[in-house]
């Protein structure tokens, strides 16, 4: 018997509340960061003038801030697909180079 739904995700996605934001390195703000795991994350961006200002492969550096709780942590991340207004990035801040 063969299965022909296979699930391939590494990381179990995590869904957050809807305070949690993503801020480039200019002080931007993204919009809001909708779902994570241990590989990436999914961004809700505000506007079309921000899918378009992150096409497919663009490495940048965000902040993701929790304003409730005052916590922000910077990482590195690389735009890997877009999906409507929502983008989905994979985090390489501290991945080794085998």
């Amino acid at each position: 018997m063969m299965v022909s739904s296979i699930n391939r995700r590494q990381f179990e996605r995590l869904m957050l509340s809807d305070d949690v934001i993503a801020i480039d390195e200019t002080g931007r703000e993204l919009g809001k960061v909708s779902e994570t795991s241990g590989g990436g994350m999914m961004i809700s961006v505000h506007s079309q003038e921000v899918v378009n200002s992150l096409p497919i492969g663009k490495k940048l550096q965000v902040t993701v801030k929790e304003p409730q709780s005052k916590t922000s942590n910077t990482i590195d991340i690389i735009v890997r697909h877009h999906e409507g207004a929502k983008i989905g990035v994979e985090f390489v801040t501290g991945k080794s180079k085998a």
